[in-house]
């Protein structure tokens, strides 16, 4: 194929369809090694298309030439990037140069970037310059990246919202030692000038800044100029003791459809930029500030902001997850509600332990003697062990099937997230409940405790049903939809 496409070339058939297989091709390194074989050092069949009469083969041209990654075609696409003509092609060159090692070009290029900084693009140049711009910061930022910052202003007085989920916002606010609080439909709103102990509080989702604006229009420009004009950027530079540039990314919860919401982020955040004076700068991945616009049912957006400048402690132990695991906070939540039932120093077990995060929220809310914690999964105990050292906690895990596992002594407690059904049947998973029961009725103590979290809760009250033994204390409903429950439950002679 590779040797087809480049006699194509050479007798210029079908240039654009050919440049663009050539482009996915230049993707495989075998591919490369293979073209540039073909090619025998000699690259005009290339370099000579940079100045072809069709702008989508130059810039096609230009994209297989920095795919073939030889620093020596920095120069000829840089000189086709200078003298094109067509705004819509000009990324090319750019996406082209950023596959090469090219910081003789940073003056240059940075005094383009300037250049189109100070632009008033019309609606029909607007999406070119926008990415154009996107690639220039991308190339200038490698070699000159922006201050990232970090959060400063601990004594300053804010307003927050912690989201929470529709259900347990109270647990949060209990947790509220300094500042007024209002319960909201889903989190608790704050006003508070002790930020410290509240980034410590485990049971809240994130913690979000409102701003001074109830709603926004959903035109792209004019909530642009609304949030420049808001106290966006004083809430920035208070929270940051800084007065310069920050990037941002630009979220969108609404029930526009996917191509219309994403021509809205694109074009409120290129406007947000201008309206700012480039004191935000837009960025879809290397950011420090989402300005996050929640749609209403009117249609305007309620403006929040989330800032990633904190030092993030309240789960600084848990660097290692699964696709199973549980969120921190949802397993922060349930030892939350489950404290008056838990008692100090017991001997814990965690039959389905993941990496170990119930155990670990248990613990940090009711400090245990012996925590053991149990999986199939090898990378999950793995991950256990690492999240473990980090808490600074003592541990026992075990890369073991519960239903063979034994020990020593009983255990006073068995906390767990429980296993999702998965492609078991539902024959098979109720098997897999009652032999949980009678596993954990072999492990427990008299009187010892349960804490389940389940989305199968007509197993497990079937089993309650079955086997005497044990007694239900206590059922949260821990989902809006009723999925998930909580199950305190207790063994009893």
């Amino acid at each position: 194929m590779i040797r087809e496409q480049y006699e194509s070339l050479k007798t210029g058939n079908d240039l654009r369809k050919v440049l663009i297989a050539l482009k996915q091709e230049m993707k495989l390194e075998e591919a490369r090694e293979e073209f540039l074989e073909l090619l025998q050092g000699d690259y005009r069949v290339l370099t000579d298309l940079l100045k072809h009469e069709e702008p989508k083969v130059r810039g096609n041209a230009a994209l297989v030439l920095g795919r073939l990654k030889k620093e020596e075609f920095a120069s000829p696409i840089y000189e086709a990037y200078g003298r094109e003509e067509k705004l819509f092609i000009k990324s090319n060159y750019l996406s082209a140069l950023a596959e090469l090692d090219c910081p003789e070009y940073l003056p240059q290029l940075r005094e383009r970037l300037k250049e189109l900084e100070a632009v008033k693009p019309g609606v029909e140049e607007e999406k070119h310059i926008r990415e154009e711009l996107k690639i220039l910061r991308s190339l200038v930022g490698r070699e000159e990246p922006l201050k990232k910052h970090t959060f400063q202003g601990y004594d300053e007085t804010y307003e927050l919202i912690l989201t929470t989920g529709k259900q347990y916002q109270q647990a949060t606010a209990e947790q509220i030692k300094n500042g007024d609080t209002v319960i909201l439909k889903s989190g608790v709103r704050v006003v508070t000038s002790h930020i410290r102990p509240i980034l410590a509080i485990p049971t809240y989702r994130e913690m979000l800044f409102p701003l001074n604006l109830k709603r926004l229009e959903p035109n792209p420009k004019l909530a642009a100029k609304a949030l420049a004009e808001s106290n966006l950027l004083e809430l920035l530079d208070k929270a940051h003791k800084a007065s310069d540039s920050y990037c941002f990314r630009l979220g969108i919860h609404s029930r526009m459809p996917l191509n219309k919401r994403s021509d809205f982020v694109k074009k409120c955040g290129f406007a947000l930029e201008q309206e700012t004076g480039r004191r935000l700068y837009n960025s879809a991945s290397d950011y420090e500030v989402e300005i996050r616009l929640m749609e209403g049912r009117e249609g305007s957006f309620l403006p929040l902001v989330k800032l990633y400048t904190f030092q993030e402690d309240r789960f600084a132990y848990r660097k290692r997850a699964v696709a199973a695991s549980i969120r921190p906070e949802q397993a922060a939540l349930i030892a939350y509600l489950a404290r008056p039932y838990l008692a100090e120093q017991a001997q814990i077990l965690d039959p389905f332990c993941g990496v170990g995060t119930m155990l670990l929220e248990r613990d940090r809310i009711c400090p245990a003697r012996v925590m053991y914690g149990i999986d199939t999964f090898g990378e999950a105990i793995d991950g256990a062990w690492e999240n473990a050292r980090l808490a600074g906690k003592q541990v026992n895990y075990i890369h073991r099937d519960f239903f063979t596992f034994q020990h020593g002594y009983l255990f006073d407690e068995i906390i767990t997230n429980m296993p999702d059904r998965g492609k078991k049947s539902r024959e098979e998973h109720d098997l897999f409940y009652r032999k949980f029961f009678e596993k954990a009725e072999e492990v427990l103590t008299d009187s010892g405790r349960m804490i389940l979290y389940s989305n199968e809760k007509n197993y497990i009250k079937k089993q309650l049903r079955l086997r005497k033994k044990f007694t239900l204390l206590k059922e949260y409903s821990m989902d809006e939809k009723g999925m998930y429950s909580l199950f305190i439950i207790e063994k009893r002679n």
